[in-house]
């Protein structure tokens, strides 16, 4: 009678603690996450300082996307700007 109260005891521990791991791994995830996206703003903003790199310059194309006539939803034309350094 003692063993399977005993091996009751021990899953329980350990669904516990896995669940705890994997609370841990997700909130180290997500942080990662967000500091890859702050570097990512970090490098963007360095790029487009004016004074650093004086031969460069910005131009962006804006292209219209027309719908697309043999989907099954239809769509309004939208337009997207593609940025381009120079």
């Amino acid at each position: 009678m003692k063993r399977p109260l005993l091996l009751l005891c021990i899953l329980l521990i350990l669904l516990s603690t896995g669940c705890a791991g994997r609370s841990q791994f997700q909130k180290g995830y997500e942080r990662g996450a967000a500091d890859t996206v702050k570097r990512q703003y970090w490098i963007e903003q360095s790029l487009q300082k004016p004074g650093k790199n004086p031969e460069r310059h910005l131009s962006v194309y804006k292209l219209t996307v027309p719908p697309d006539p043999d989907a099954k939803v239809k769509t309004v034309p939208y337009e997207i700007a593609i940025p381009i350094v120079n």
